[in-house]
């Protein structure tokens, strides 16, 4: 065996002619995923243990944490992960060079798509007296809005929205308002001291440090401008949408905005064969996905293999096997 073969193995093992020794071989396929507080973090500790038993002997899958989709898809094309968790409208700028990435990410492929429904949500406290984006951006009352840390969706929309505004987090600064990236996992606790009036993120049915903001402090939420949505849809590649009445606690309307659709990617280098028992394991555990969260429960495994929910990224061969073994693909 080669030295770039024996390389490679402990990594993702894509040495095809290794021999019979593969088997013995341990390699770990690094699931990227956000940290505590997140739905995918819940998403990725239900999918280890989905996959993890239908696995070639030493073949194992175990999160890795980042700051979002961003940095989880350009790990995978520096060979620092395996799999991805990202956000179809993030995944369709890696894999044409746009947006967020300045070079195309050639080796991202896609594995499953679809797998929920995330709403761009802003929480505001009642007491900030804030009830718009428009006020957001003038810097009314000083207002503090928390976001996630650069490399997350929820930072990247942030700072779309502030664009067809027609401003700058820096702009923003300027006119006495302040937008902060930051973990999020003491964001509700930040709100309750006062240290900041809201929070803005991509969130979903469930999702925990949403939840959590809403549940621990008095908050609303703001809906995205007419204009903004159109340009988010048009220029940025979201979709309308209105998060549905009481997904939140005290919010008893639907409040109009953005959305996009989770899907999980996976490096080119994995072996087919290992690519197509992850994807086989996915789908053929399709009623277990609610239980890991409930956002999972609107998973259509019928449209997993669509180029749009998966950011018209390649699907990987192992997947696109499967998937047409299933009647889903040609």
């Amino acid at each position: 065996m080669t030295r770039a073969c024996i390389m490679a193995l402990a990594t993702v093992g894509v040495c095809l002619g290794a021999g019979p020794t593969l088997a013995e071989e341990k390699v770990q396929i690094r699931l990227a995923t956000v940290g505590v507080g997140s739905a995918w973090h819940k998403y990725s500790e239900g999918l280890v243990k989905i996959i993890n038993p239908k696995l070639p002997a030493g073949f194992s899958v175990n999160s890795l944490l980042t700051d979002g989709s961003i940095a989880s898809m350009k790990l995978i094309q520096a060979g620092g992960a395996e799999l991805a968790i990202s956000f179809a409208v993030t995944s369709a700028e890696a894999c044409t060079g746009t947006g967020a990435f300045s070079e195309k990410l050639d080796k991202v492929y896609a594995l499953v798509g679809g797998l929920d429904i995330y709403y761009f949500g802003t929480f505001a406290t009642r007491g900030s007296g804030i009830t718009s984006w428009e006020e957001i951006a003038k810097g009314k009352n000083n207002f503090w809005l928390l976001t996630t840390r650069a490399g997350g969706t929820g930072e990247q929309a942030v700072r779309q929205v502030l664009g067809l505004l027609g401003t700058s987090v820096d702009d923003v600064a300027e006119k006495g308002g302040f937008i902060e990236a930051t973990g999020r996992s003491s964001t509700a606790r930040q709100i309750k001291d006062g240290l900041a009036d809201g929070w803005a993120h991509v969130v979903t049915k469930g999702h925990p440090a949403a939840t959590q903001v809403a549940n621990m402090n008095d908050m609303i939420m703001l809906p995205l401008p007419d204009y903004v949505i159109t340009g988010m849809v048009e220029k940025h590649g979201w979709a309308e949408a209105a998060v549905p009445p009481n997904t939140f606690k005290g919010q008893a309307t639907a409040v109009k905005t953005v959305k996009a659709v989770s899907n999980i990617l996976v490096a080119s280098a994995v072996r087919d064969d290992v690519v197509y028992t992850m994807t086989k394991a996915i789908m053929e555990n399709v009623d277990k996905l609610p239980t890991i969260h409930v956002a999972l429960s609107d998973f259509d495994p019928k449209r997993a293999a669509e180029p749009i929910l998966n950011g018209n990224c390649p699907l990987h061969p192992g997947a696109a096997k499967y998937y047409r073994e299933a009647g889903l693909a040609k």
